[in-house]
């Protein structure tokens, strides 16, 4: 019985110092991937920057010449997220291009950090890149909140949950990217390929269903989450909606379409789609590393 107890305590023993040094190296891993990557913060920040100010001054210009100003300050945020998908999109592939990718590209290989394992290399650098992309959607949030506020004397609370949403959207947008700078040969053909699935082919399959008449909420078509983004302001009663195209004539015909995923569906979409192409980016970085050794 003591023999057993002892090899118990000992395995037990073994077990914490696992975690410990797991935890360790994890927490190393994503301190040097910031750094790496502060140059590319810095440029975002800027970029954020630009985009904030470029919405104040077509608001500001539009109030110049007579229009009113919102009245509803939720107007006037959306104002500022009109583009919030395509920012997110330059985020997630700036700072998740090169996450796997460049290792081959430059031929490292697995030599960055040799007495680590797989799983933590690429845990760390999942948590460094996201920690990285959500401040970045962060600022932003803040800059439109502080200006609404100053603007109207109060901010509405939805901003903070259309803020949220964007940071599960901005992670399965990073996960996406990950998951082609996997098998990618370099940063920058995981960047376009990337930009062109998101901007070109989703937006593609989700027109054909709409033209076919098929009823399948969209649940497999990535940017069809991004639109609980500011749909949450005021979640719609109906979100399987008649909508009518616009033709040279005037009204052209009339198709159905989803408008904006459930609260439900999008939390468990996103999290299930994040976890699919998480999964399957390890396992191609676990063949490239072990084809690389």
């Amino acid at each position: 019985m003591i023999t057993i107890n002892k090899n118990e305590n000992l395995e037990i023993e073994r077990t914490k110092t696992g975690l410990r040094r797991g935890f360790v190296q994890i927490k190393s891993t994503v301190n040097f991937e910031i750094k790496r990557n502060l140059k590319n913060f810095f440029m975002m920040f800027i970029a954020l920057l630009l985009i904030y100010l470029m919405s104040m001054a077509i608001n500001l210009i539009q109030e110049g010449r007579g229009a009113d100003a919102p009245e509803d300050p939720v107007d006037y945020i959306k104002s500022y997220l009109i583009l919030i998908d395509f920012l997110i999109m330059i985020i997630a592939t700036t700072f998740g291009g090169s996450i796997i990718a460049e290792d081959y590209n430059s031929h490292t290989g697995n030599l960055i950090f040799p007495k680590i394992t797989k799983g933590r290399l690429f845990t760390g650098r999942m948590l460094a890149r996201y920690l990285l992309s959500a401040l970045s959607v962060i600022i932003y949030y803040l800059l439109v909140g502080i200006t609404t506020a100053i603007k109207y004397n109060s901010l509405p609370g939805t901003i903070w949950i259309s803020m949220l949403w964007a940071l599960l959207y901005t992670f399965l947008v990073l996960s996406f990217v990950a998951f082609f700078s996997s098998f990618m040969k370099s940063t920058s053909a995981t960047v376009v390929t990337s930009i062109l699935m998101i901007l070109m082919v989703f937006n593609l399959v989700n027109s054909i269903l709409m033209f076919t008449g098929v009823t399948w909420e969209p649940f497999f078509i990535l940017t069809y989450y991004s639109s609980i983004i500011t749909e949450s302001f005021a979640m719609p009663e109906e979100r399987y909606v008649e909508r009518a195209l616009r033709s040279r004539t005037g009204t052209g015909p009339t198709y159905m379409s989803w408008i904006t995923p459930s609260v439900t569906g999008a939390i468990i979409g996103m999290l299930v789609y994040s976890a699919i192409l998480l999964g399957f980016a390890y396992y191609f970085f676990r063949r490239r590393q072990q084809k690389q050794g």
